[in-house]
C-alpha cells in the first residue's frame, strides 16, 4: 500500500518520491545494466536508461490492472535499456559522437571556434547565401512530398513529444509514428524512401 502512494507521488512529479522510488529499484536497475552491453557507453549509461524506464513505469502504471508494479517497472526499464543498446548499435549517432569539439585544437593549433571566426561572416558571402538558398529550396521541395501523417508527427516530435504521446494525440500506433518520422527524415534529407 505504501508503494502505491509512493508511485502516485512520483507520478505527480514529487522529486523526493521519485528519488525514493529510484533507491528502492536501484538493485533492479543495476541487474539490468549489468546484463547488457552498450557500445561506446558504460554500465552507468545503461543504468541511467533503466532509471528512466522506472520513471516512465511510474507514470504509465495503472493500479487497477492486475499487473504488479515491480513487473511493469522491470519491463519498462529493460525496454529503455535495450532501446539505448539498439540505438548505439545502429550507428545513427556516430556523426555526433565523433564530431570535433569547438574548443578542441585541430591540426593547425587553432580551436574550431577561432577558425570559424577567422573565416569571416558566412552570411556576408554571396556564394554561401546562394548555396544556402538552394539547399533550403531543396528541403522545401522535398517537404512537399510528405504524407499527411509525416509533418504532423514531425511537428509534435519537434515540440518534445515522445512516440507514445504522438500516437495518442494522432490516434495511431507508436510504430506508425516511428515509421512516419523515419520516412520524413529520409525524404527531407533527400535520401529517398527505400
Amino acid at each position: 500500500m505504501w508503494e502505491r502512494r509512493l508511485i502516485a507521488r512520483a507520478k505527480r512529479g514529487d522529486r523526493p518520491a521519485q528519488a525514493e522510488l529510484f533507491a528502492l529499484y536501484e538493485p533492479l536497475v543495476r541487474r539490468i545494466a549489468g546484463s547488457l552491453y552498450l557500445p561506446g557507453g558504460d554500465r552507468d549509461d545503461l543504468a541511467q536508461c533503466a532509471r528512466l524506464g522506472i520513471l516512465r513505469a511510474a507514470r504509465w502504471w495503472d493500479p487497477a490492472r492486475p499487473v504488479p508494479f515491480r513487473a511493469f517497472a522491470w519491463l519498462c526499464a529493460v525496454r529503455e535499456a535495450r532501446a539505448a543498446v539498439e540505438s548505439a548499435s545502429s550507428g545513427k549517432h556516430q556523426a555526433l559522437n565523433r564530431a570535433r569539439s569547438l574548443d578542441h585544437a585541430g591540426g593547425d593549433g587553432l580551436p574550431l571556434s577561432e577558425t570559424i571566426e577567422a573565416a569571416g561572416r558566412p552570411d556576408e558571402d554571396p556564394v554561401a547565401k546562394t548555396l544556402a538558398r538552394e539547399q533550403l529550396q531543396g528541403i522545401l521541395d522535398r517537404a512537399r512530398t510528405l504524407s499527411p501523417l509525416e509533418p504532423r508527427c514531425m511537428t509534435l516530435s519537434a515540440n518534445g513529444c515522445d512516440h507514445r504521446e504522438i500516437a495518442a494525440r494522432l490516434g495511431v500506433r507508436p510504430r506508425a509514428v516511428n515509421n512516419a518520422l523515419q520516412r520524413a527524415r529520409r525524404k527531407v534529407l533527400g535520401r529517398g524512401t527505400g
